[in-house]
């Protein structure tokens, strides 16, 4: 199981630095555990050289059906938990710090439903849009946006208007008013370098641009996000709570954008996931956060 979830850290991530971070390893560790699974499989599962990491066919083929196993070796731990009378706990999985804030009622309805079951918070990286729940730390995730999922169930919670954390001192910013899509994609973007291609394209606004943005920084944290913003090196496509919790100190403003579509919020867990505590809290994060179209 171990090597298995080394595999899919690779194939997620497209690089051993930010899959050993991730799996909390060194990077000589993650590279012996995925040269012990080739041995034991007995083919070549990556290709790897100073520029890129990619799969190998037999790779991606293998890392397809380590997924639902490994789903369903959690499953029947916790099922085993249960059985033998341990007390049940629930991880909620987040993407950053703020989200909590903003999801809090569900965790209280959560709470008061199932006083018997113990939730702990795991906050995931900036870099992993389904706060944890692919390779196992999180039972279930408050997650945003648009991304890949396979294997992930959703459901709809609610929305936030996108626009665009600016500079106090930006001409953009100077009157207040809102900004147009041809303004926004004329500017140089602060990118974070997260390998779902369908995430970061939402985050670029890249349907709205006839070709790629230019970029003006990358960073790998909300907090650098903020930074290389105030420092005018070059705009975020974000929401107001971001701005109003990191940016007013830092001298970042927020200005909405005409015509970008909203952030949607939805609450995430494994397909096939049959524990009750998860259907629970799934039915708690929608009866306290869901608005009527959700």
């Amino acid at each position: 199981m171990r090597h298995l979830r080394a595999l899919l850290a690779v194939a997620e991530e497209l690089s051993f630095t930010r899959a050993a971070d991730r799996l909390h390893l060194t990077q000589q560790a993650l590279s012996g555990q995925i040269r012990q699974l080739e041995e034991r499989v007995g083919t070549r599962l990556v290709d790897r050289d100073s520029r890129r990491v990619e799969l190998t066919d037999a790779g991606r083929a293998l890392c397809d059906r380590a997924r639902p196993l490994l789903a369903g070796a959690q499953h029947a731990i916790a099922a085993a938990r249960a059985a033998g009378g341990e007390a049940t706990t629930l991880t909620v999985g987040y993407i950053a710090p703020l989200t909590r804030r903003m999801t809090a009622s569900a965790l209280r309805r959560f709470e008061e439903a199932r006083p018997d079951v113990e939730l702990t918070i795991h906050f995931a990286g900036f870099l992993d849009p389904l706060g944890g729940l692919r390779e196992g730390a999180a039972d279930v995730a408050f997650v945003y946006g648009e991304f890949e999922h396979p294997g992930i169930d959703l459901r709809r919670l609610f929305s936030e208007p996108r626009g665009v954390a600016l500079p106090a001192g930006h001409a953009l910013a100077a009157n207040g008013d809102r900004v147009t899509l041809a303004q926004l994609v004329a500017e140089p973007i602060v990118d974070v370098p997260v390998p779902d291609r369908v995430w970061r394209e939402f985050w670029v606004a890249a349907r709205h641009r006839d070709r790629p943005p230019e970029v003006g920084a990358i960073v790998e944290s909300l907090d650098g996000l903020i930074e290389a913003v105030a420092a005018g090196l070059g705009v975020a496509v974000t929401v107001a709570p971001v701005v109003e919790a990191l940016g007013s100190s830092a001298g970042v403003v927020f200005r909405p954008v005409d015509g970008l579509e909203p952030l949607e919020f939805w609450v995430a867990w494994r397909e096939g996931d049959p524990r009750q505590e998860v259907h629970d809290f799934v039915e708690a994060a929608a009866g306290g956060l869901a608005s009527p179209e959700g």
